[in-house]
This record gives structure tokens, sequence and C-alpha cells, in this order.
């Protein structure tokens, strides 16, 4: 496992620099100026075999072509975007195409600059080094949030598609099974690999979203940390792990289709930017629903926001009504969300939101899990566990 002191350790040494590029011609030439310069070159022809290097390698730089086959490099980069350990890595597009809003299009998929081809040998190792001095592009506000709204609707219709050749994936493999009991293993891997590739690409989604919005960095995933802690605790079995994970994981899904604009505010939201907020658990449930395996994680993320006394939205569930498993959500999204910097009001210490939890425990919040999630967070021994789940998605 790497940290930032083999970071700073390698400062000293040969900074490294993977080029993501299926042109052998383009890959030599960038090769032959960056090794001229002291750095050492990493390779990989396309978008999955860039991101297993990158997570296998560590690099200081990345620069991905656009165009590569199969996974391109506007999704590569959300996915790098969103993998533990590569967050912070810098990202610079390498792309012939010049048409207008490419170079927008890049900085909004999470790309940190911009290099045209044909690669100009007098400029491209002075443009390389002002990456590395810490040059990142940005785009004026009003640009970022056209062309931001471009790209989510790309997702979203990548995802639709993606979901079209699963469930169709699905239905013939139930056949197989119907045909050939003997096949049962496999079709068993075959199912279980489907679901993580689908709950994979939500989550690439969710995280690219959150990495949009500061505020909301890195949250998706600490809730579903904290929430594993509570599960363990409380000896759920493997199955309700699972469901209570991808639950966790994906609960704020829904905001991936509803307007965002307003999340950013320095102020409250309006009426009718909080009415728009509130759909996000119900468009969440919509998007899941619909594949037997998430319904269960969709009912969790339906109810997220749902109080112990019936005044949560959107169903007003009470009490028993609502499960185990969303309780412990609940819990988890509400301490994240105290204990993070909003717009509208600065993040409290873990022991005011302790606090907080308890003077509302019985109202809002399942005393019993209120107590569990406190034990935990405090228990002697189990304080590096807490810092790295803190940690997730915080700028060092």
């Amino acid at each position: 496992m790497r940290t930032e002191g083999t970071r700073e350790t390698r400062t000293m040494q040969r900074r490294s620099v993977l080029y993501i590029e299926d042109n052998s011609d383009n890959r030599a030439l960038v090769r032959r100026l960056l090794e001229d310069r002291g750095y050492r070159v990493l390779e990989a022809i396309d978008g999955l075999s860039g991101i297993q290097k990158a997570i296998e390698e560590h690099p200081d730089l990345i620069l991905m072509d656009i165009n590569i086959p199969g996974l391109d490099g506007y999704e590569a980069t959300t996915k790098l975007k969103g993998t533990p350990g590569l967050q912070d890595v810098p990202i610079v597009a390498v792309t012939g195409n010049t048409t207008h809003g490419d170079r927008e299009r890049t900085l909004i998929a999470g790309c940190d600059g911009y290099i045209s081809k044909p690669i100009d040998v007098e400029t491209f190792t002075l443009a390389i080094e002002e990456f590395f001095a810490g040059k990142r592009e940005q785009l004026d506000r009003k640009v970022e949030e056209f062309y931001f709204k471009e790209y989510r609707e790309k997702l979203v219709s990548r995802l639709e598609e993606q979901i079209r050749a699963l469930e169709a994936k699905n239905l013939l493999l139930e056949e197989q099974r119907r045909q050939l009991e003997v096949a049962n293993r496999k079709l068993r891997e075959a199912q279980e690999e489907m679901e993580n590739t689908y709950v994979a690409v939500m989550q690439s989604l969710q995280r690219a979203l959150e990495a949009k919005h500061p505020y909301t960095a890195g949250h998706s995933e600490r809730v579903l940390q904290y929430a594993t802690m509570v599960g363990e605790k409380l000896e759920l079995t493997p199955e309700e792990i699972m469901i209570l994970q991808r639950g966790a994981a994906l609960h704020d899904i829904g905001k991936l289709v509803i307007d965002l604009s307003s999340i950013n505010k320095p102020d409250r939201l309006t009426a009718e930017e909080w009415e728009e907020m509130r759909r996000h658990p119900e468009v969440g449930h919509a998007i899941l629903c619909p594949l037997t395996f998430l319904r269960e994680p969709a009912r969790i993320v339906r109810h997220h926001h749902e109080r112990l006394d019936g005044t949560g939205f959107p169903d007003g569930l009470k009490g028993e009504e609502i499960d185990t498993l969303t309780h412990i959500v609940i819990v988890c999204d509400a301490f994240d969300a105290m204990t993070s910097c909003r717009p509208y009001q600065p993040n409290r210490t873990p022991a005011q939101a302790f606090e907080e939890l308890r003077r509302n425990s019985g109202t809002q919040f399942r005393p019993d899990i209120v107590e569990t999630f406190i034990e935990e967070m405090t228990r002697p021994g189990n304080e590096a566990r807490v810092a790295y789940i803190r940690n997730i998605g915080k700028i060092a």
C-alpha cells in the first residue's frame, strides 16, 4: 500500500508518466521526449489496461488519449478519478480532436489539462513540467455547468445501454440454467460478475458526480464504510452485509438525474430547490428497482431520509416500518453530513455530531443504532479504521 510519504520520496527519484495511447508512433515519440528529460515512461494501449497499469504502478502523471478503443478516454478518466489512491494524480488529455467543446468535455470528465495533437516537440516537455508544477486548467462556472449537464446525460445514456445489455445477458443465462443444470456454478459466477459490474459502474458515476462538488467528495464511500463497521458489530449475515453495503454505496444515486445547480450555494436552499433535492431518494429507487438483485438495496436508497417518528420523506415511514439496514444508513449518512463542510454550515467535530445524534435519538434515529455507531467510533483499538474512513475523499 502506498503512502503520502512514499509519494514525497519519489519526488527525489525519477518521476513516472503513464501514457495511454493506441498509436505506436505517438507512444514512441512521447517516450523519446520524456525519457530525454529523465522521466520514467509507462505505457498502455487502451482504457482498461491503462486503469490496471495505474493501479499497479501509481504514476505521478497520466497522459490520456481520448480516442482509445473500448473504454474511451472520457470514461477511463472518470474511472481513474473515482479509484481510491489515484484521485489526486493529474490526468492530461492528449488528443487530435479540435472541434468546439472538446477541451471542455475533457475537463468535465476529470482531466486536469489538455494538449493538442500533433505533439509539438518544442513545447511538449515544458507543458508536462507545468502540470508537474501544479498547473490545473479551470472552466468558467457557467461553462462547466453546461458541459457537465451534457456529460452527465451521456453517462446516464451509456448506463441505460449497459442495463439493457446486462438484462439481456441475464435472461440468456437464466434460460441456460433451466436447460443445463450442470452449468449452475458458472452461471452463478457470471451473475455475480454482472451484478458487481453494474454496481461498480453506478459507483463510478456517483463518484464522478461527487468529485464535481467538493462538499460531497467521498461521501458515499465513507457512509459505506461506517455502515459496514456497524453491520459487523451487529453480526449481520454476509447477505445482509452485502445488501447494506450496496444500499449505502448507492444511497445518493438519484442525484445523477436531478437538478443540482444549487448544491454549492452558500446559504440554505429555497423551497423550490429543497423540493427538487427531496426527489433523489425516489429517483434513485426507480433507477435500481428494475433489477432484481438490487431491489433490497433500492429499499435503503428510497428510505434513507425517513425518520423514526414518521416525519421523514418520501413515504413518512416510522418505527418498525423502517428496516434495520436502512436505520444504519440513516445514522451513518447523518454523521458524515454533520462532520463534512457544507456551503451553508461549518462541519462539526465528531464529539459534537455524537451529541446531535443522541439529542435526536428516539425521534429521528433509532437509539440502539446510534449507541452501536458511537461505541464503534470510540472503541479503543478502532482508531486507525475510523481515521481511514474519515479521510476518504478528503484532500491531504
